[in-house]
Formats: structure tokens, C-alpha cells, sequence
């Protein structure tokens, strides 16, 4: 299954003529909105991208602190940030453990007729080894351990394919299709964040329920009260997924370029090819994107950033390269206001 051109990723960007952003934004906490807004401009002189989304939530209510470009109403596929998805389900269903090893047919493993690949080729790979390396293969065996309603509940769970109901205007819901329009190959591209498509707003709360214990929260802007919307997965299964991400934040990891000095941080990379306005995907342009959340013991925020398009060579046009730097220069001096 493919998706189509309402998969395209108009970013809007910070400081737009773009009325209800511009007034939502003076709902959100000014350091924090500031600290975000100057970020968003500076990777817009490096990178020319088409747009960039930031969004900065606390995990525990769910709050929105800050928040560049349209995030409620663009969707885009998410690559691999999505692979926790999949992970939490295989977990919780006692499919696998943080010590399960999964044969990743050293980066070439063929379903339904078609061939995925791993961008860096492995053999047998841990759990926390899958995250840490960002193995679409090993990302999809845990799928294809699950039955498909099951693996679609998880989806939903997560709350993809539902608004969020946060209160700034112009929400949609991005697409999540039932098993019955699935076809052979749809549950193994899910799992490394294909075939659907999200908003960065709805990755963004799908964190926070990682980051704050398997509770998944109605987005707050302003002065609305925390309200949880459903237990996505229990807390111990949450922490085995945050102690994996965190080992994506190091040198061996797809992200070491997230660190932050003096906290430990945990995140996803994604990189996910551009749609064209008549259909497919565009082979040399790329949306990237890193979610994290950070101390990862008991983190305090979360942080989802995606740049569409930047204007660089494919090789170097990866979630890891473009996107984790903004999410650790941002991370980096919200940590200095918290801490004077």
C-alpha cells in the first residue's frame, strides 16, 4: 500500500503570516517558545529546508511549551521514529524480551516479494540492539510476531489515526488503515514507519506516554487541565523502551549527535522519503526527523523535531544528522533555564 500526495509536508514556518499558530504561540511558555523559535531560524539559514516542526511538551500533563510551525495539521510518514510502536506491542504481549535476539539476515530480508533492507547490515540483534540500530528488518519480525488486529490496537493505542483534541484549531488526524485494507506487505512497513501517516503533534504525545510511564495524555495548551486519555502499556514495558532509546543517544546509536552534556537523553531517529504531488516517493528527498525526551530516569520533557526537505545530499540527509542537532541545541539550553 502507498500513500498519496495528502502525505506532502507544507511545513509552516515559525514567524508565518499564519494567524491561529501566531496566536497560539503566545499561550506557551516564553523562555521555552523562545529558545525553540531561535533554534527553528538558525537551522533554516544551515539547511534550507522546505519547513521545520519543533514541538516541546512535559510528559506528565502533557503540556505543550513551545511549538514552530504547524504540528496539528500537517501529516507525513514518520520513518522510524515510529519503531517504539512496535517494540512497546512485541514487549507487552511477552513476544519478546530486552534480551530476545532477532536474525536480521544481514540487511536484506525478503516478505511477500519484496526485499527490506537495513541501512547498516547485521546478523543476530538484542532488543535494545534493533532501537539502537534502527533495524527495519528487526523492526519488522517483532511485527510480523503479532497478529494483525493486535498490532493495529497498539497503533491506535498510541493514539495515530484519532485527533488529539488539543485545543489549537486546524487539527487532523493523520491515517491509520484497519487490517482489512491491508494488504501482504502493509504490517512489516508499519513497523518501521511506513503506510501510516502521523502528525508531530500525535508523535509527540506517543512519547510523552512513553517517557512518562505508559500513560498517554490529552495535549494542554495554557491553562488547560492534564487529562489522561488510556494506558497505552505498563510502566515496566515503557522503561525497557526508554532504556533501549537511550542507547540510540550514544556511538554506537543512529543519534549521537542528540546528546546533551550533563543529562542523559532518549530518542528515535526517522528518515523517510519526500512524497510527489503525482503519487510515490521522491528518491532524493527527505523528511527527517528525532523524537526524544530527556533525563530518561524520570525525564521532564519531551522534544519531537521535523525538518522537510533539507537542502543537502542524500548521504548526508538522515534523521541522525539534520534533526537530532536541533533537538540537542534546544534541549541544551532549556536544561540552562531549569537549572538557574
Amino acid at each position: 500500500m502507498k500513500l498519496y500526495p495528502l502525505l506532502i509536508l507544507p511545513v509552516v514556518f515559525a514567524g508565518c503570516a499564519c494567524p491561529y499558530i501566531q496566536s497560539h504561540t503566545q499561550a506557551y511558555p516564553k523562555p521555552i517558545q523562545q529558545i525553540t523559535d531561535n533554534a527553528v531560524a538558525e537551522a533554516k539559514v544551515s539547511l534550507h529546508p522546505k519547513g521545520i516542526i519543533v514541538i516541546v511538551a512535559e510528559p506528565t500533563s502533557g503540556k505543550i511549551l513551545a511549538m514552530t510551525g504547524n504540528g496539528v495539521g500537517q501529516m507525513y510518514e514518520p520513518g522510524s521514529t515510529f519503531k517504539p510502536v512496535v517494540a512497546v506491542a512485541a514487549l507487552q504481549e511477552g513476544k519478546v524480551t530486552p534480551q530476545t535476539k532477532i536474525n536480521c539476515e544481514n540487511g536484506a530480508f525478503t516478505v511477500a516479494g519484496k526485499v527490506i533492507k537495513d541501512h547498516h547490515p547485521s546478523g543476530e540483534l538484542t532488543f535494545d540492539e534493533i532501537l539502537m540500530r534502527s533495524s527495519n528488518i528487526g523492526a519488522a519480525k517483532m511485527a510480523l510476531m503479532l497478529k494483525d488486529p493486535v498490532y493495529y490496537d497498539y497503533v491506535r493505542r498510541f493514539g495515530f489515526g484519532d485527533k488529539t483534541g488539543i485545543s489549537t484549531p486546524g487539527e487532523i488526524q493523520g491515517i491509520v488503515n484497519p487490517p482489512e485494507r491491508w494488504d501482504a506487505l502493509t504490517k512489516t512497513r508499519m513497523a518501521f514507519g511506513q503506510s501510516v501517516a502521523v502528525t508531530p503533534i500525535q508523535l509527540t504525545m506517543a512519547y510523552c506516554a512513553l517517557a512518562n510511564g505508559g500513560l498517554l495524555m490529552k495535549p494542554v495548551v495554557g491553562d488547560d487541565k492534564p487529562i489522561v486519555v488510556r494506558r497505552v502499556c505498563s510502566a515496566s514495558t515503557a522503561n525497557m523502551v526508554k532504556k533501549a532509546l537511550q542507547k540510540t543517544v550514544s556511538d554506537k546509536g543512529t543519534a549521537p549527535l542528540a546528546r546533551v552534556e550533563g543529562v542523559t537523553v532518549g530518542g528515535k531517529t526517522g528518515t523517510a522519503q519526500a512524497i510527489s504531488s503525482k503519487g510515490g516517493y521522491l528518491a532524493d528527498k527527505f523528511i527527517t526527523s528525532f523524537a526524544g525526551f530527556f533525563p530518561v530516569k524520570n525525564p521532564k520533557y519531551v522534544i519531537v523535531v521535523v525538518v522537510d526537505q533539507a537542502d543537502l545530499p542524500p548521504e548526508k540527509n538522515y534523521g541522525g544528522l539534520v534533526a537530532a542537532p536541533i533537538f540537542s541545541e534546544i534541549a541544551g539550553k532549556i536544561l540552562k533555564i531549569g537549572s538557574k
